[in-house]
């Protein structure tokens, strides 16, 4: 029924949580395939995938440091199942995931996602707490089902034949999600499930962590010029206006924070000085997708 596809590059520290996670769901029996596609550099991570045994794992050789929106394309080619499920290396799903998913196709949802959450070996980490809340504020999983312009790709379905007909994933470095949800949207409604929960391994570091804020903000505006036109997102206009582009954002991330409840309300407070230092370097990123040239950007 479902082929869960699963990108992945140099994840030889998260990948094996994934797969023992996939393993574990109350309705594996819903797994048709589990398809990983690999382009790492390092030895360890291809030495871990082929110990593991095949039953429904294929482990398809998708080049050499690709992005990961051309491996979920690839994986998405090779599918058998009826529902593609997405999910990346540096993640692991509840245990209920699909059968939520199942649960939500059965009753009519052609495409959607579900909640994001720190995993519980980090939740105490404060960088970690930090990426959670500017990267995934908006599915934090509470509330009830609901639409949505687009999901996160690190926790997507989609009926197969649904997404061979929007195209698949954009294939740009970031933002493929967005544009993909867009696209998805024009065709039929995306889907917010609060309990098809994934749980996020997120990067430790100080410095890997301001770069990645850095290329999400690029990302931003570059999707943003592609899809809503360059008159706003390009050149002196954002500069003006993006203290109220900022001042918006993060009014509408305090209060998702808000909804969520005192446990997150007291971790961003907690975390609100990494939090703001990332959302500098985000914007740095963004005006700088602003003001250079983007011409090579295709979709």
């Amino acid at each position: 029924m479902i082929s869960v596809i699963v990108p992945s590059f140099n994840s030889a520290l998260t990948i094996e949580t994934t797969l023992k996670a996939l393993a574990r769901q109350t309705k594996a029996s819903l797994i048709k395939e589990i398809i990983v596609v690999d382009s790492s550099t390092d030895k360890k991570t291809k030495m871990i995938l082929s110990q593991r045994k095949p039953d429904k794992l294929k482990v398809l050789n998708g080049g050499i440091k690709i992005m990961p929106a051309r491996s979920r394309n690839i994986g998405a080619a090779e599918a058998k199942g009826k529902v593609l499920a997405f999910i990346d290396a540096d993640a692991y799903p509840d245990e209920i995931w699909l059968e939520e998913i199942f649960e939500a196709y059965q009753s009519g949802c052609r495409a959607g996602g579900g909640g994001i959450d720190v995993n519980k070996e980090q939740i105490n980490n404060p960088i970690a707490l930090a990426q959670f809340y500017l990267q995934f504020n908006e599915y934090i999983n509470t509330g009830e089902r609901r639409i949505k312009s687009f999901v996160p790709a690190c926790n997507l379905f989609c009926e197969r034949q649904l997404f061979q007909k929007a195209g698949g994933f954009p294939e740009i470095r970031a933002a493929e999600d967005v544009l993909f949800g867009l696209e998805i949207n024009k065709r039929s409604p995306l889907w917010f499930l609060p309990e098809a929960k994934v749980y996020h391994i997120f990067r430790e570091k100080w410095g890997a962590f301001i770069r990645n804020q850095m290329l999400l903000g690029k990302y931003v505006s570059i999707y943003r010029q592609k899809h809503y036109g360059r008159f706003i997102y390009k050149g002196i206009i954002p500069l003006i206006f993006f203290p109220a582009f900022l001042l918006v954002k993060l009014s509408r991330i305090f209060v998702r924070i808000g909804k969520a409840g005192w446990v997150h309300i007291f971790r961003f407070i907690k975390v609100a000085p990494i939090f703001l230092s990332g959302l500098f370097f985000w914007s740095i990123g963004f005006i700088n997708g602003c003001t250079t040239s983007n011409e090579n950007f295709k979709y």
